[in-house]
């Protein structure tokens, strides 16, 4: 029987056999290869992020397409896949359609479930069911374990899909871990002027090695942002500390009718916000989520050999609590299911 890495209760994990899945209407079944642990995953784990109990995490993977239900090509089986997060209306070929999927927004469809997060099993197991128009293959000269950076990826293009930043535009990333370092360096391969905020000197460095043409660590921010940019602040300021005050540290370091980009999902709210500057300054918050998966899969295909180092640890099924726990100062761990 396939296992899974069940959420008992906030910060335990247990390690089960599970009944095998069966390929619905719509639908297909990967057994999973490799999943990789991302910021949601850990407010998951800390209870940060309430989901219903018992639940199984992971969202970022790849793995081989085992069964397929009707509706589904068939020539998926047998293919290396990773799979978008969001089953949705149109994902399941269902009709008739929610109505945000029939105006354009199926991301946010009425009836979506979200593999890993919301009302749907991830992909912390051996096997993970997902909407079949999810799928998508991949490329041939990316390995496995680099292929799991897709979502987090995709992600990161999401950010200038709703905020279309211009060459030289100079963008701040707050916290370039996990995901912002991803954001970093799309942002350099837009020609974007980026300056990257971390408190780890670590993080400054390797935001220098992936496009960032400056460093600085909170407390100089404000100074060499401003110095950089005639005294205005920056056009763009990508908040991805994973802390729900990041958004305020956000707001000191961009312009007037600048933009505030959102993507921590730690699952707090945020307090202190300074809600006059925000209004006086005519400031934008632009949150964005889940991004497009074919231009991440062909960054991925280029620059593979680039972006494998950023993950620094793989742990097998078993070790799924000790490599949550690790994950907050790791850089990026993924679980290896062949890894024993």
């Amino acid at each position: 029987m396939p296992r899974i890495a069940q959420l008992t209760a906030p910060g335990h994990i247990e390690i089960i056999d599970h009944a095998p899945l069966t390929a619905s209407p719509g639908s297909a079944i990967i057994q999973v290869k490799h999943a990789g642990i991302c910021g949601t995953d850990l407010a998951l784990f800390h209870g940060d992020y309430p989901v219903p109990l018992p639940h199984v995490c992971g969202h970022e993977f790849t793995g081989i397409v085992k069964e397929v239900g009707s509706g589904i090509d068939a020539n998926w089986v047998g293919k290396t896949v990773t799979a978008e997060i969001n089953n949705t209306c149109i994902a399941y070929g269902r009709s008739p359609l929610c109505a945000a999927c029939r105006n354009g927004l199926s991301a946010h469809c009425l009836e979506r479930t979200v593999t890993g997060i919301v009302q749907h099993g991830g992909a912390f197991a051996e096997e993970v069911k997902v909407a079949g128009g999810t799928l998508h293959a991949i490329p041939d000269n990316i390995d496995p374990v680099t292929a799991t950076l897709a979502e987090p990826l995709a992600a990161a293009l999401q950010t200038f899909v709703l905020s279309p930043a211009q060459e030289g535009d100079t963008v701040v990333v707050l916290g370039p871990g996990r995901l912002g370092i991803l954001i970093v360096f799309i942002a350099a391969l837009k020609g974007l002027n980026v300056i990257a905020v971390s408190r780890s000197s670590a993080k400054q460095n390797r935001a220098l090695k992936y496009g960032a043409q400056k460093a600085c660590a909170p407390e100089s921010a404000e100074t060499l942002i401003k110095e950089n940019t005639e005294g205005l602040g920056a056009k763009f300021v990508i908040d991805t500390t994973g802390h729900a005050d990041g958004i305020s540290q956000a707001l000191q370091c961009v312009q007037p009718r600048g933009t505030i980009c959102c993507k921590t999902t730690c699952g707090l709210p945020a307090t202190g916000l300074d809600m006059t500057k925000l209004v006086v300054d005519e400031v934008r918050l632009q949150g964005s989520r889940c991004g497009p998966f074919e231009p991440a899969l062909q960054i991925l295909k280029t620059h593979h050999e680039k972006l494998r180092p950023l993950i620094t640890a793989t742990r097998p099924l078993e070790e799924t609590q000790p490599a949550l726990e690790s994950a907050s100062v790791e850089d990026k761990v993924v679980i290896d299911m062949q890894c024993v």
